[in-house]
């Protein structure tokens, strides 16, 4: 897999705005599913969400034998102070509880995700990120961030960027859409580790409802982890 920060197309974008529109459907646990022993599981939600929006997965999870825990900070607002201090907090909290985490982000959430496993490699066991664009994340969204950076108040967001690119220094899951309206799809994917990337056939928006991407995450969860890197 190649990289090109592209970002989506127009008709790309409209195409996830009309099925933003349209009802949801419940997640559902299908009985073929691989079942989980107790694990813990933490889930970081889209931007401009919280953990409510990501309810049906934390309890997908759960009916599937994982303790599968919200972030507990609210809003998803993006990278500012106080959230990049809480996901860290909730992560050592959380692991002094009950041990080594995989944690999952969906979206913006599965860069903040890299992030805690860049700075914590001792606290979390795998990361699972769900279209989520930590390659070039400031270039790779529909809208341009550039301009954005200073609303966020965070110092260095081009040096946090860089670092959530880097490779992971633990086992990592790579879930992204080719008909992706939010942001670029290569962003999303690390095309030195093809193996552990996997396209769905759904759109961004409806990732947290999306049984193909709980499939996904149901399988990459119970796997033997590789060696660290």
């Amino acid at each position: 897999m190649s990289y090109a920060p592209v970002r989506p197309n127009i008709l790309r974008t409209t195409a996830e705005a009309m099925a933003f529109l349209r009802p949801g459907t419940p997640l559902a646990v299908a009985p073929a599913m691989p079942r989980g022993n107790g694990q813990p599981i933490l889930v970081f939600p889209v931007i401009g969400r919280g953990d409510h929006h990501a309810a049906p997965v934390r309890a997908a999870l759960n009916q599937l034998g994982y303790r599968a825990f919200g972030w507990g900070l609210g809003t998803n607002a993006g990278p500012t102070p106080r959230l990049l201090a809480g996901v860290e907090h909730r992560v050592m909290a959380l692991h002094a509880e009950h041990g080594p985490l995989s944690v999952v982000g969906f979206s913006f959430g599965g860069v903040l995700a890299r992030l805690v496993a860049h700075l914590h490699p001792d606290k979390v066991s795998q990361v699972i990120t769900v279209c989520s664009p930590f390659r070039r994340t400031i270039d790779s969204a529909f809208l341009p961030l550039r301009p954005l950076l200073p609303a966020w108040g965070t110092p260095d967001l081009p040096g946090l960027e860089a670092r959530v690119a880097g490779l992971l220094p633990v086992p990592g899951t790579f879930i992204f859409t080719k008909a992706d309206g939010i942001v670029a799809w290569e962003s999303c994917i690390e095309p030195s580790q093809p193996d552990d990337c996997f396209s769905i056939s759904g759109m961004h928006v409806t990732i947290t409802r999306d049984p193909e991407v709980l499939a996904i995450i149901a399988c990459r969860l119970i796997r033997d982890l590789p060696q660290r890197v």
